[in-house]
């Protein structure tokens, strides 16, 4: 059994892979130390392995959390989004109490496309782990960004990003582009900054 002294992180992507490619995730995901996926991902993984409850998002994130890792000085975390519905993180240092995050609403109105919110999602948050931030301020960044995500039209009008120098590190903070993307990015290095 190799151990990895990295960290690794593995996004679900997309429900088919946990459908259709369930015995190689289970030998991927014993080098995880983070899992991230949304509600349908995490479905698919349940209906995978048999679990019960499709919906029971706790659960379904416990059951990956819990599985077997090649490195056992470090916990393996799953974070589950649920869109517009709170983020829930379950770590197996303690899996029986699972985080749940808020996520804060935006009208309907502002909502373009939700195409590309949970790579933001996890591509922010895991910028902000790679700068030390805590799992609690990580998953407030994957929030933001990927609220920021949903107000553009598809993966051509993304923001494209900088990397913001501050006393906590180097952090990839979006610009704006054609006006797109308005005061958020400050609200985001402001976040990422303290």
């Amino acid at each position: 059994m190799l151990i990895f002294s990295q960290v690794f992180a593995l996004n679900l992507s997309a429900p088919f892979i946990p459908q259709f490619f369930k015995v190689q995730l289970e030998q991927i995901f014993t080098y995880c130390d983070y899992v991230i996926g949304n509600e349908s991902e995490a479905a698919a993984w349940a209906s995978a392995v048999g679990l019960p409850d499709k919906d029971d998002i706790p659960t379904i994130a416990r059951s990956i959390a819990k599985l077997s890792k090649s490195n056992p000085s470090r916990s393996r975390t799953v974070i589950i989004t649920q869109g517009p519905n709170s983020t829930v993180a379950v770590s197996a240092a303690d899996p029986d109490n699972p985080k749940v995050f808020p996520v804060t609403r935006l009208e309907d109105g502002q909502i373009v496309d939700t195409n590309g919110a949970g790579d933001a999602f996890a591509g922010s948050f895991l910028g902000a782990l790679v700068s030390s931030k805590t799992l609690d301020e990580a998953v407030l960044a994957g929030h933001k960004l990927g609220a920021m995500c949903v107000q553009l039209v598809s993966a051509l009008k993304t923001p494209t990003f900088l990397f913001h120098e501050s006393a906590a590190g180097r952090t990839a903070v979006p610009l704006a582009k054609g006006g797109h993307v308005v005061d958020m990015v400050f609200t985001m290095v402001e976040t990422l900054s303290t």
